[in-house]
C-alpha cells in the first residue's frame, strides 16, 4: 500500500516533511522506496536510485574533489535529509554543518577562558572509509523513520562513498562526518567535563580551552589517543596546524578573534582587507578592480559575503565602516549593488 493509501490522503501534492511529522508522531515507518516515491512524486526511478553508479555520475574536480551531476545530487539531498539528518551528534559540542549554528558560536563557548589548545584533523573527509559509513547505518540511525534502512546498507554505501573513502563535494559527507566522530566527542566531553575544560568542534577543527593552564597540558596527547582509539591511524590530527596559546597573544579560531576583553570578532586581517577596498572604490577605482581582482577574484559577491559575515558576528564594526566610508558605500556592498 502507498504511504498516501496508510495516511488516508489524497493530497499527492503534499510536501514529504509534513508526512514525515505524521510518521514521526504516529511512530509509523515508511520503507525506503515509499520514501522515495513521495519526496520525488514518482519523477525518478527508485531501481535507478539504488543501482546508480556514483563515480560514472561525477565530475572529478581535483583529487580529492568530486561534483555529482544533478539528478545524483537530488538523490544525495534525499538521503541527507531523510536519512542521515537523523544520525547522531553529540550536539554539546558539535557546531559544524548544523543550520541553527556557526563558527561564532563554536568560538564563543571560549571567550571567557585563558589557555587555547587547538588542533585540526588531518585529510578529514578522505580519512574516513566505507567501513565508517556502514558503522553510522548499523549504529546511528535508530531515529530514522525509513523501516528498511539496513537492508540497503550496501547500497547507501554504494552512493555516499567513492574508491572506499568520503568524497568532499557530496551533500552527504558533512553530515556523515559528523557522526563518525560521534564517540570521540563523547569521549573528549566526557575528559572536559571532568576538568572545567570547555570543548567544541567545527569539522576537522578541534578547540579546549580552560583557565587553568596545567589542566589543559594533557589535552593533546588524549585527543591523538582517542582518535588511535576508535579510527586507528587512519584519522590523526595535524601536527603542523597543532598548537597551545593563551590570551595576551593573538587567539585566532576558525577565522575569528577573541580579544583580550572576552568578545569575539572578525581577524583584522580581513577588517584591513575590506577598509582598503572601500578606500580605492571611493577614491580610485583603477586600484579598486585591481584589488577586487587580486584579493576577492574579481566578485564582489564575495565582499557582501564577509560583510554579511561580520554583521553576525560583530555588526558594530560594520556600524563602524559606515560612519567612515558610507552607508551608501556599504550597503551596495553589502547588497551586491554594485556596478
Amino acid at each position: 500500500m502507498s504511504i498516501e493509501g496508510k495516511l488516508k490522503l489524497n493530497d499527492k501534492k503534499r510536501q514529504f516533511p509534513i508526512f514525515l511529522s505524521i510518521f514521526s508522531n504516529l511512530k509509523m515507518y515508511l520503507s525506503l522506496q515509499e520514501a522515495f516515491d513521495c519526496a520525488f512524486h514518482h519523477k525518478f526511478s527508485f531501481n535507478d536510485f539504488i543501482t546508480l553508479n556514483a563515480e560514472q555520475e561525477c565530475q572529478k574536480l581535483g583529487q580529492k574533489i568530486f561534483s555529482p551531476s544533478p539528478k545524483f545530487k537530488k538523490y544525495l539531498q534525499f538521503l541527507n535529509k531523510y536519512i542521515f539528518d537523523y544520525a547522531k551528534i553529540n550536539e554539546n559540542v558539535v557546531y559544524s554543518y548544523r543550520q541553527d549554528k556557526s563558527p561564532f558560536d563554536a568560538v564563543a563557548r571560549h571567550a571567557n577562558n585563558k589557555y587555547f589548545f587547538q588542533t585540526d584533523i588531518k585529510d578529514f573527509f578522505s580519512s574516513i572509509n566505507a567501513n565508517d559509513v556502514e558503522i553510522v547505518i548499523d549504529k546511528n540511525l535508530n531515529a530514522t523513520p525509513i523501516s528498511d534502512i539496513r537492508d540497503y546498507k550496501n547500497q547507501l554505501l554504494r552512493l555516499t562513498t567513492i574508491q572506499d573513502r568520503l568524497p568532499i563535494g557530496f551533500p552527504t559527507s558533512p553530515n556523515i562526518s559528523n557522526t563518525c566522530l560521534f564517540p570521540f566527542d563523547n569521549e573528549i566531553e566526557d575528559f572536559c567535563i571532568d576538568r572545567g575544560i570547555t570543548y567544541t568542534r567545527y569539522s576537522d577543527d578541534i578547540i579546549l580551552s580552560s583557565n587553568d593552564k596545567d589542566i589543559l597540558a594533557p589535552a593533546r596527547d588524549f585527543v591523538v589517543n582517542k582518535l588511535m582509539f576508535f579510527y586507528g591511524e587512519r584519522i590523526e590530527i595535524n601536527h603542523k596546524k597543532t598548537k597551545f596559546t593563551h590570551k595576551g597573544g593573538k587567539i585566532k579560531l576558525l577565522g575569528l578573534v577573541i580579544l583580550p576583553s572576552g568578545k569575539v570578532s572578525v581577524d583584522m586581517k580581513m577588517k584591513s582587507h575590506l577598509e582598503i577596498l572601500l578606500h580605492f572604490y571611493i577614491n580610485d577605482r583603477e586600484k579598486y578592480a585591481d584589488y577586487l581582482k587580486n584579493n576577492y577574484d574579481g566578485d564582489p559577491a564575495k565582499i557582501s559575503g564577509q560583510l554579511n559575515y561580520i554583521n553576525a558576528i560583530d555588526n558594530s564594526y560594520l556600524d563602524k565602516l559606515r560612519k567612515k566610508y558610507g552607508n551608501f558605500i556599504v550597503d551596495i556592498f553589502y547588497h551586491q549593488a554594485i556596478k
